[in-house]
């Protein structure tokens, strides 16, 4: 994969995991789930596991796809010199939803357990890391792009 396809294939995977992501956030209030799936589950309820396990392959595919040649270094500076803030809160960003996604399979595959509940409460934390590392996502990229109008 040379690095054009390698931009097109990023940049789509990029819009996925966005629109994934966005929609469950904004859909978690309706999700209604404790310790298993409820008996009376709903569309909300069957559509956010659906939809965060489909957000977690591309999100890991996505990751594949950015970090290779040398190039996990913009998205990981405090292991090494490269991007800065901005690619340490890209990073962050990533990590957050791999995990909150992981946390979420953990907690499917543990459902009717005592455990069920602390992963329900790490997939909770996990998802409110990437609420806020969106935010400064979001505000990163705009202040980037205010300098660059500036200019």
């Amino acid at each position: 994969m040379n690095d054009v396809q390698r931009e097109v294939i990023g940049n789509r995977l990029h819009i996925a995991v966005t629109l994934l992501a966005l929609w469950l956030v904004a859909t978690s209030p309706w999700v209604s789930m404790l310790r298993r799936v409820p008996a009376g589950a709903g569309f909300f309820d069957y559509a956010h596991m659906v939809v965060g396990a489909v957000a977690l392959v591309v999100g890991i595919l996505y990751g594949l796809v950015i970090v290779r040649g040398g190039r996990w270094k913009l998205y990981f500076p405090l292991a090494a010199d490269g991007g800065g803030l901005f690619g340490y809160i890209e990073g962050l960003l990533l990590v957050a939803l791999v995990t909150a996604g992981m946390s979420g399979v953990v907690w499917f595959l543990l459902q009717g357990s005592d455990a069920a509940l602390t992963w329900r409460m790490l997939h909770i934390v996990l998802a409110r890391i990437l609420i806020a590392a969106g935010v400064l996502h979001v505000l990163a990229v705009a202040s980037h792009l205010l300098d660059f109008v500036r200019d």
